[in-house]
């Protein structure tokens, strides 16, 4: 929603700031120079730290950065993104102090997204004020070109079932390291990370714990391995971060080798180097898990195998963000922001087999792809691109609805899968899309199915908006401009 004026005549002199509670406990952690953000709940106001990413300089050897990892790099070069986190119920004022004028004027529109809130927001000198009625991951765009220097508002609700630091079964960790964890008695099932700053490496769980909390201030460097540990929690208001990892050195939370029924709750996945959140276990639940600031490719986003849920997540990605290989996958209320590499909705990679998906409030920010590639588009199927033998997959019965690109995207639709071998869809529903392209480029919308002698069939497109206009039998291949093979002609309504 646009931005008005306030009807200030002059600006008001900034008043002392109160006693921030949260000064020292992030010792080295990066934090804005940027923004500045207050929340005011229940008459008083407080002051929520941000956090600052800076898109690193490709530096060939630093922390096994490789050549690969150049174009990117240099893609974002002098990028951004700002973050702050926060929980409440009820209602909230948020004011948003714009410290550096030079790398975000405040000129032009400002949006806070997603627009499906419809929060709008008033300028106060060179403060942004708006209110929040709900929980969500909110983006502050400010101008044509805030983006670049961006402000992510993670905005909670209230914990549920938060442990205390006396409750049995619990290793309550200061400041931990490898060597901490490490000697975590065998009679603990729980770790609880406290406030402050910890750098614990790349953690192997052990099969005794099965909860792994993250206080309210805890900022924990390193990663979470299960291998063969079913039935961990995650949870917490805290952060996980790979700022100390090297390169593709560990996923930052994975789970394999019948590690299921893992759950995810309320934490930020921050600076990942690799692969945010790999669950390939089933019956897993994600909720309220943030993921930002990864830069380089293979910065996937979350996956979460057979019988899972992810729902009220955000995921920053430069790779593939949302995940969808098995049966039974529900998706629900996420917000993408996808950098140059990867789809924002991926269906298949290798031999993937998915029937009975439902994926429901999806908000892209933005995607900026700048070139064509096989993996790139707001819905997308690679199939077995690689090319290994024996594998092919199926997709069935899949219904995506509400989808909204907030911003032009280059793409929409590329659901081309790899000739090399079969990978057949029957039945897709898009229900209620109102998506943006920027048309005009070498970008080209596609849907070709791989087996000449099985068709895509069962697609159907109930209310699709493509840059202001409704999809039809008559129009949609003009209006998207697509390239249509081996596909029965979608049911329009």
């Amino acid at each position: 929603m646009g931005c008005k004026k306030s009807d200030h005549s002059q600006e008001v002199p900034e008043e002392p700031s109160p006693t921030d509670p949260q000064k020292d406990l992030y010792p080295g952690v990066p934090q804005s120079e940027i923004y500045e953000v207050r929340v005011v709940r229940n008459g008083k106001t407080e002051k929520s730290v941000v956090f600052q990413n800076t898109c690193p300089v490709y530096s060939p050897g630093y922390m096994n950065m490789q050549e690969n990892d150049k174009f990117p790099l240099e893609i974002f070069a002098g990028r951004s993104i700002h973050w702050t986190k926060f929980s409440f119920s009820g209602s909230i004022t948020v004011e948003v102090k714009v410290l550096n004028k030079n790398k975000v004027p405040l000129t032009g529109t400002v949006r806070i997204l997603p627009s499906r809130h419809n929060v709008s927001s008033v300028r106060d000198g060179d403060v942004i004020r708006f209110t929040l009625n709900n929980p969500g991951q909110f983006s502050v765009e400010i101008g044509e070109n805030g983006y670049k220097n961006g402000l992510i508002i993670f905005a909670d609700p209230p914990e549920a079932n938060a442990p205390s630091r006396q409750q049995s079964g619990y290793a309550v960790l200061n400041n931990a390291t490898a060597a901490t964890v490490g000697a975590v008695a065998s009679s603990s099932s729980g770790i609880y990370f406290s406030n402050g700053v910890h750098n614990i490496g790349v953690y192997k769980v052990p099969s005794n714990i099965k909860n792994i909390y993250f206080e309210e201030g805890a900022w924990v460097y390193g990663a979470l391995i299960m291998d063969g540990n079913p039935n961990v929690k995650i949870f917490g208001r805290g952060v996980l971060s790979s700022g100390k990892l090297n390169y593709r050195e560990s996923h930052c939370i994975e789970a394999i080798n019948q590690s299921n029924n893992i759950q995810i709750d309320g934490i930020v996945v921050a600076d990942p180097k690799y692969f945010a959140v790999r669950l390939i276990g089933q019956n897993n639940k994600v909720s309220w898990t943030k993921v930002i600031g990864g830069w380089v490719y293979n910065c996937d986003g979350i996956a979460a195998f057979a019988g899972s849920t992810v729902n009220n997540c955000f995921i920053w990605a430069n790779d593939d963000a949302i995940k969808i290989y098995r049966d039974n996958i529900t998706w629900s209320d996420c917000v993408v922001w996808q950098l140059n590499n990867g789809g924002v909705i991926q269906m298949a990679w290798g031999g993937s087999n998915a029937a009975n998906v439902k994926v429901s409030r999806v908000d892209v920010l933005r995607a900026e792809w700048n070139k064509p590639g096989f993996n790139r588009a707001v819905i997308n199927c690679v199939g077995n691109r690689y090319q290994e033998p024996g594998k092919s997959g199926v997709q069935s019965n899949w219904l995506i609805e509400d989808l909204v690109t907030e911003n032009p995207v280059p793409i929409i639709f590329n659901i081309s899968p790899d000739s090399f071998s079969p990978n057949h869809i029957h039945g897709l529903t898009l229900k209620n899309w109102n998506v943006k392209m920027t048309m005009s480029t070498e970008f080209k919308n596609s849907i070709i199915g791989n087996d000449a002698d099985e068709y895509f069939d069962g697609f159907v497109w109930d209310n699709i908006v493509f840059n202001g206009t409704k999809l039809t039998q008559g129009n949609w291949l003009q209006t998207t401009n697509m390239t249509v093979q081996n596909l029965v002609t979608p049911e329009f309504k």
